[in-house]
């Protein structure tokens, strides 16, 4: 939008309408910082007037009245309730399964949890009515010997009231959920390990259950080299004739001479 200028006359100080670049002597109306006539100030579509209490929509500085936004958006002016209270929405909302909700009440039916409508989860039906279902929750379904009635937490045994984290064919709370090595609690939507049947963070799970590459004593992921009960990443060991990197799966085309070197059989 044009700022509406400042021309003087005489020793008067008027402003120019945007519009129609003329001076505004009398009846205007202020929007956006500028001043318009009034018969200037008219909708984009229907060239209709609008009115200074009216509401209107703005696109790209171009100004258009409720009927015609109404005609590309019906949405537009109507009241916006929530699925899920069925109250009013007065400011923000999410958007889930193509219904509006406050953000609050987009939760999953079973353990109360607020779902982001970003994250995956599952849409079931609860008393007639389409409601979010978290994955934690879901998956329970197939479990064996797990009871969704009766909730004890795997980590402190005792019974769990609302929200809770689904692992290792057991409930938890979230704050049980942790790493049996750094005690860290273990986000549900992040990956982890177990050692005897307990979770292990990846952090921990990298740095004291995977083998280390004798070279970089970094953890070794995948397949590796073995030799003398120690480990190597393939990209971390070259072939001492031709220099070149040992690939994963050229291990028929890899011998070992002198007792420690590396080299490729076609070298």
């Amino acid at each position: 939008m044009l700022p509406s200028t400042v021309n003087v006359f005489g020793d008067v100080m008027v402003s120019t309408c945007p519009v129609c670049f003329t001076p505004i002597t009398d009846d205007w109306i202020v929007y956006s910082n500028a001043k318009y006539h009034k018969a200037c100030f008219t909708c984009c579509k229907c060239k209709r007037v609008i009115g200074s209490k009216e509401t209107l929509k703005n696109k790209g500085g171009l100004k258009t009245c409720v009927d015609c936004a109404k005609k590309d958006d019906p949405s537009i002016g109507e009241t916006k309730v929530c699925h899920g209270c069925d109250k009013d929405i007065d400011k923000a909302w999410v958007i889930g399964m193509e219904k509006k909700w406050h953000s609050e009440c987009f939760k999953c039916c079973e353990c109360n949890r607020v779902i982001d409508p970003k994250e995956k989860f599952y849409k079931v039906e609860v008393d007639g009515k389409k409601v979010p279902k978290c994955t934690d929750c879901k998956v329970t379904k197939g479990m064996e010997d797990l009871s969704t009635k009766e909730k004890k937490c795997a980590g402190c045994e005792k019974d769990i009231d609302n929200a809770w984290v689904v692992a290792l064919n057991a409930f938890w709370h979230h704050g049980c959920f942790k790493c049996s090595h750094c005690d860290r609690e273990i986000d549900s939507k992040e990956s982890f390990n177990t050692n005897l049947g307990k979770p292990v963070c990846m952090g921990c799970n990298n740095d004291h259950f995977r083998k280390k590459c004798l070279v970089c004593a970094k953890p070794i992921a995948g397949t590796s080299l073995i030799y003398k009960e120690a480990s190597y990443h393939h990209a971390c060991v070259n072939c001492f004739i031709c220099g070149d990197a040992l690939k994963e799966g050229d291990h028929e085309k890899i011998r070992i001479v002198n007792g420690k070197d590396f080299k490729h059989v076609d070298c």
